[in-house]
């Protein structure tokens, strides 16, 4: 049961850093150039390493639920 919790926060979470990811991505005014970078690379280090720890299967077949 806990690992399953565990999953489902993991998910949870790299759900909501590619929402924040694409976000910037999608911004148009470019006011803040470096800090989007900045954010962009932390992002996407953080999804990469939530990644390895957890297998992509059980992130994928927890969305399609």
């Amino acid at each position: 049961m806990a690992v399953t919790a565990a999953k489902s926060v993991m998910a949870f979470r790299v759900l909501t850093m590619a929402v924040d990811l694409c976000r910037l991505t999608t911004r148009t005014m470019n006011v803040n150039a470096g800090h989007e970078r900045t954010s962009k690379a932390r992002i996407i280090h953080q999804i990469q390493l939530i990644r390895g720890i957890t297998p992509r299967n059980s992130i994928a077949h927890q969305v399609r639920r």
